[in-house]
């Protein structure tokens, strides 16, 4: 294998590689650098490309000149690596979209430290309006909000018979997301 084709290789391979690392860790752990790394690592990707495909036809130019045997290879081959290289464009659109899809949402994380189940919960926003939901005790429920425009971000729950209303933030505004823990205990509702 010639030097520009394993040159074509790495350039396709390597940017997939580390985006997906980039991704994957960030989705685990939310490091606000691993943000600007994926980032950094668009145009680096984009520059990889570039120089592998070049690499991939310099590479082609210099192979058609060989026999009919060789070249029977040579055409597969090629087409695996310049797919490599392109694969790189639907992974960065993919993990680019995703980022920000959950980058925009509010998630509310509801906890029911009661001990007692919680007959209905809603939560009401800026064009949402959640179905409400039963929690028992000792679970813990997330939900996933995008506002459609700004205002009041409040929540609703019967337990017992008895209505609790409040507020979970006083104001939101559609494609900014944020994070809000809502903890139900014996002694009333908590926000974090």
């Amino acid at each position: 294998m010639s030097l520009l084709l394993r040159s074509a290789i790495a350039l396709g391979a390597t940017p997939l590689i580390l985006g997906s690392l980039i991704y994957v860790t960030w989705r685990l752990t939310r490091w606000p650098f691993l943000e600007m790394m994926g980032l950094l690592a668009l145009p680096l990707g984009f520059i990889a490309f570039l120089i592998g495909t070049t690499c991939l036809i310099v590479h082609l130019r210099n192979e058609t000149r060989i026999g009919i045997t060789a070249q029977r290879t040579l055409i597969p081959r090629a087409l695996m690596v310049g797919g490599l290289l392109i694969l790189n464009f639907p992974a960065a659109a993919f993990y680019t979209g995703s980022a920000i899809k959950l980058h925009t949402r509010y998630t509310v994380e509801v906890r029911n430290e009661s001990g007692q189940p919680i007959d209905s919960l809603s939560i009401l926003g800026p064009g949402v309006n959640t179905a409400p939901v039963s929690i028992a005790p000792g679970k813990t429920i997330e939900q996933h909000l995008r506002f459609k425009h700004d205002g009041e971000l409040t929540f609703s729950l019967n337990q017992h018979g008895s209505e609790i209303r409040g507020v979970i933030e006083p104001y939101v505004t559609g494609g900014l997301g944020g994070h809000a823990t809502l903890r139900i205990h014996p002694r009333g509702v908590s926000l974090r």
